[in-house]
C-alpha cells in the first residue's frame, strides 16, 4: 500500500518538464496527480467518484510553486475525508463559491438602490432621502455585505459621527433609512436580524418644545400656514401673518407677538429690541419676505402700539394662546409649537443646510462663547446674518412651492445613488 501513495518527491517534481510523447501525467496515489503543461505550469489535480452517482470528476487543487507536495497531500487527504462521509468535494467548494459571490454582490448599497425603486413605485422617494443616503450612509456601509454589518459598525460609522456633531434628528433618520433598506434583506433571509434596529441613540432632553424638524413634514406644515385664513375664513388675517413671520425670522414667540412697531428698522430692513432670555440688544435682519409681512401688517396697522394687538384691547399684544391654537388647528396639536419654529431653523440650518452654527446661535440670540468668554453682541455676524435670513426665507418658500431644495445645500462630488430624469438611476 505504501508503493501506492505518497510516489512523487519534491526534487523530482522540480525537474518535470513538459513531454510532447507522454501524456505529462505524474501520479502521487491516491487519485492525486501532477499535470504538466506544454506552458511549463504544473497543476495539481484529484480524481474521484462522486458519493451519490459514483461518475469520475476531477477536483483541481491549484498550481505547484503555489501548492507545494506536503500541502497538495494534505487537500488530497481532507477531500478523502469528505468523500467518507458523503460529501462532495468539488460540489462544496461551488456552493462555497456561490455563497462567497452572493454574499459580496448583496451589499448595503445594493438594497439600497432596490429599496429606492420600491419607493418610487410607491411615490414616496424624495430626493432628501437620496442625499441622506449618499452623504451620511453610503460612503460608510454602502461597498459592505449586508451580512457582516451589526449594530456596534453601524454605531461606529455612521450615527456616532451625527451624534457628536449634535445631528440628533439627522441620526434618527438615518437609523430608520437603514432599518427600512435592511428590511429587504432580512425578508429574503439572507440576514437572521435588523441591527439597524438596536442602534442607540440619546433620547430627547425632556421639556424641549415639540418641532418639525423633516423636510417633508415642515413642507407641510408651511402650506397648511399659508391657506390657514382662506380655509377658516373667520380666523384672523394677523393670526396667519404672525404664523409666516415666526416661520421666516425664527425668534421667540413673545418677542414676535410683543413686538412693537418702534423696533421695526423698515429704512434698514431689520428688527431691533431686547432678546427676552438674554436682555440683551438684539438685531434681526429682515429677509424681503419677512420685510413685506411687516408692510403688509403696516397696511393694517392701528392706534395700538403692538404690531400683534390683542383682538380685546389695543393695549395689550396678542395672546400667547392664539399661534398655540392656529396650530392646533391646523393639526400640529402636541407635534409642533409657537417656540418650535426656533428648533425648526436651529435643526435644518444646522444640519441640512450646514450653515456655520455660531452664526445661527447668533441670530437665535442665544449666549454664545468662546474662550475670551461671551462672544455675542448684536452687530456680530451682521452681514452673514442677513444673508443667513434671506437663505432661509428661500429655503421655505421653495419648499413649501415644491421646488428643488438642493440648490441649498452642500453638494457631494460623487452621488452613489442618482436620479436620471427623475428616475434612480
Amino acid at each position: 500500500m505504501a508503493k501506492e501513495i505518497n510516489k512523487l518527491d519534491a526534487k523530482t517534481i522540480k525537474n518535470l518538464s513538459y513531454d510532447p510523447n507522454i501524456n505529462n501525467k505524474y501520479t502521487d496515489g491516491g487519485g492525486l496527480y501532477l499535470l504538466v503543461h506544454k506552458n511549463g505550469s504544473k497543476y495539481w489535480r484529484l480524481d474521484y467518484r462522486r458519493p451519490i452517482s459514483q461518475k469520475r470528476n476531477t477536483l483541481a487543487l491549484g498550481t505547484y510553486d503555489t501548492v507545494s507536495l506536503k500541502e497538495a497531500r494534505l487537500k488530497r487527504d481532507e477531500a478523502k475525508r469528505k468523500l467518507a462521509n458523503d460529501i462532495d468535494p468539488a460540489e462544496e467548494r461551488n456552493n462555497h463559491r456561490n455563497e462567497q459571490k452572493a454574499k459580496l454582490e448583496n451589499t448595503f448599497e445594493k438594497f439600497s438602490a432596490e429599496w429606492l425603486k420600491i419607493r418610487e413605485l410607491e411615490g414616496k422617494v424624495d430626493r432628501e432621502t437620496v442625499r441622506k443616503l449618499n452623504r451620511d450612509i453610503l460612503p460608510f456601509i454602502g461597498k459592505k455585505p449586508v451580512t457582516d454589518l451589526t449594530v456596534e459598525q453601524l454605531e461606529r460609522d455612521v450615527t456616532h459621527s451625527l451624534v457628536e456633531r449634535g445631528a440628533l434628528e439627522s441620526a434618527r433618520r438615518v437609523k430608520s433609512i437603514m432599518g427600512m433598506v435592511l428590511k429587504l434583506p432580512f425578508k429574503k433571509r439572507l440576514i437572521t436580524y435588523n441591527p439597524a434596529y438596536d442602534i442607540t441613540l440619546p433620547k430627547p432632553i425632556k421639556g424641549n418644545h415639540n418641532a418639525i424638524v423633516i423636510e417633508s413634514e415642515l413642507k407641510m406644515l408651511l402650506q397648511k400656514i399659508w391657506r390657514y385664513h382662506t380655509e377658516n375664513p373667520r380666523a384672523r388675517l394677523r393670526t396667519e401673518l404672525g404664523l409666516k413671520l415666526s416661520a421666516y425670522i425664527y425668534q421667540r414667540p413673545n418677542e414676535i407677538r410683543e413686538l412693537l412697531w418702534e423696533h421695526i428698522d423698515f429704512e434698514n430692513q431689520r428688527l431691533c429690541f431686547r432678546a427676552s432670555k438674554t436682555h440683551q440688544e438684539h438685531i434681526v435682519p429682515l429677509s424681503r419676505q419677512a420685510f413685506d409681512i411687516l408692510k403688509q401688517l403696516e397696511d393694517m396697522r392701528t392706534t395700538s402700539k403692538f404690531v400683534f394687538p390683542s383682538i380685546k384691547s389695543p393695549h395689550e399684544s396678542m395672546s400667547e394662546d392664539t399661534i398655540r391654537q392656529a396650530l392646533n388647528k391646523l393639526g400640529y396639536k402636541g407635534r409642533h409649537t409657537a417656540h418650535g419654529f426656533r428648533a425648526t431653523a436651529r435643526t435644518i440650518l444646522g444640519e441640512e443646510l450646514e450653515y456655520r452654527i455660531d452664526i445661527v446661535e447668533h441670530q437665535l440670540a442665544h449666549t454664545v462663547r468662546d474662550p475670551n468668554g461671551t462672544a455675542y453682541n448684536r452687530t456680530k455676524f451682521l452681514r452673514r446674518r442677513r444673508e443667513l435670513m434671506q437663505l432661509w426665507a428661500d429655503y421655505l418658500d421653495t419648499l413649501r412651492q415644491g421646488g428643488d431644495v438642493s440648490v441649498f445645500k452642500p453638494r457631494t462630488d460623487e452621488n452613489i445613488i442618482s436620479f436620471n430624469n427623475g428616475k434612480i438611476a
